[in-house]
């Protein structure tokens, strides 16, 4: 029995700002790098259209948008009973990299060891341990960014209790 499924969290390669950052440098070394630079720098300030033209171009060749291009995994959460479990689903490959070619495969049905809510929770109860759980795999795949906004924006608003029924009843 699988139990009910909550979230299901996608795990990036790194996080947004890092990921810009790095293809900010990457743009800025092929525009402007060389003995050239100064010319290109000028002529970018007058060629507005180039620049918007040539910027656009090399932020593609570096990997694009950081949203879903970064995934490498993804986190499935669910409560079996009064235990809240993480799944681990993640990239086939043996080294991580900056890359567009995926496969996922099952890595885990348990990143980390379940946390457990008493047996006549409070839905503020269960989310603090839905998040205690999340909390756990953060240092379970460190360096990685889990993107929990989705849960973090509508958790509180939950009614928990009613969920965990309800998908206990269809089961």
């Amino acid at each position: 029995m699988r139990g009910v499924e909550i979230i299901t969290i996608p795990v990036y390669r790194i996080e947004r700002g890092k990921y810009n950052k790095q293809k900010d440098l990457f743009s800025e070394k092929v525009m402007f790098g060389g003995p050239d630079g100064k010319f290109k720098r000028a002529y970018a300030k007058s060629d507005r259209n180039w620049y918007f033209n040539f910027k656009y171009h090399l932020d593609e060749k570096f990997g694009g948008s950081w949203e879903y291009n970064e995934i490498i995994g993804y986190l499935e959460i669910y409560i079996l009973g009064n235990q809240v479990r993480a799944q681990y689903w993640q990239d086939n490959k043996k080294r991580i990299v900056k890359t567009r070619k995926k496969q996922f495969v099952f890595k885990t049905h348990k990143l980390v060891p379940e946390v457990s809510f008493d047996r006549s929770p409070t839905n503020e109860d269960i989310f603090d341990v839905i998040n205690e759980c999340i909390s756990d795999c953060k240092q379970e795949l460190k360096g990685r960014y889990l993107d929990t906004s989705t849960l973090d924006r509508l958790g509180p608003y939950i009614n928990w209790k009613e969920l965990i029924k309800n998908e206990n009843l269809h089961n």
